[in-house]
């Protein structure tokens, strides 16, 4: 258990250094091999020790050392709960799952954040939840029927998200992010789970409207972000599924 604790530490720190680098460098419009990003108000190096997950957050009392600038703490927060899920995957699951959960998790939490902020579910992450979809498969775990079922699954999903905005006067491009998650995700859960997911998603998306509504205003113009609903039930769901070998006959029975 001491040694399982110490590799989702390990773990866990690795990614949330990746996660943090990913989304700076989206967040910013950087390129991929770009340097370490710099403060943005002042465009000064914060040094290596205020890179450190968390840990630099609080070395730094959140402020660059050069301009004080005020950093976000969303993202501080953010790499402390991947870290946590992390530390718990490898103390609770076999190793190589502990490990894709981890790199699972990772994955949607950059999408959640970049789409909040941006309006845009990054390639990086894409292509991170793809690698993970794709290694039961390639290891014979899997089952590829069933990964394909959950394919077009989120093949018929996607036509809901791209052709309203297609028929709308908005930005047309903005779907395709979500076609993309709604893929890889499909591709990793298989088709009982993906319908599940994407049925959790839809309704917490449209409660959301509903309520941010009531503020906001109930126009059909009004849009919100898809991705990060998506991103929670596929946690929610693919947990259940890492976690009860049985999870999917447990849904399909209502039997827990």
């Amino acid at each position: 258990p001491g040694n399982m604790l110490l590799l989702g530490l390990f773990v866990g720190f690795g990614l949330a250094i990746l996660l943090e680098y990913l989304v700076e460098i989206t967040s910013r419009e950087l390129p991929f091999l770009s340097k370490s990003p710099a403060c943005p108000a002042c465009n000064e190096n914060m040094g290596m020790s205020s890179k450190l997950p968390v840990i630099g957050y609080a070395l730094t009392l959140g402020r660059c050392p050069h301009c004080g600038q005020k950093q976000s703490l969303t993202l501080t927060l953010v790499e402390f709960l991947l870290i946590s899920f992390s530390v718990w995957s490898f103390t609770t699951l076999e190793i190589s799952m502990a490990f894709q959960m981890s790199l699972l998790c990772m994955g949607l939490l950059g999408v959640t954040v970049v789409d909040l902020k941006k309006w845009i579910i990054p390639n990086y992450f894409v292509l991170i939840i793809l690698i993970v979809s794709l290694i039961p498969i390639i290891s014979g775990v899997g089952n590829l029927v069933n990964a394909l079922s959950g394919l077009g699954v989120a093949a018929i999903v996607s036509l809901f998200l791209v052709i309203p905005q297609r028929l709308g006067s908005g930005d047309k491009t903005l779907a395709w992010g979500d076609v993309k998650l709604c893929l890889v995700v499909g591709l990793w859960l298989g088709w009982v789970l993906a319908i599940y997911v994407f049925f959790v998603a839809s309704l917490l998306a449209s409660l959301f409207w509903i309520i941010t509504g009531v503020f906001k205003g109930f126009s059909i113009q009004r849009r919100l972000q898809f991705g990060p609903f998506v991103a929670l039930s596929t946690m929610l769901f693919g947990i259940g599924q890492a976690v009860d070998p049985h999870f999917i006959t447990h849904l399909l029975t209502f039997r827990f």
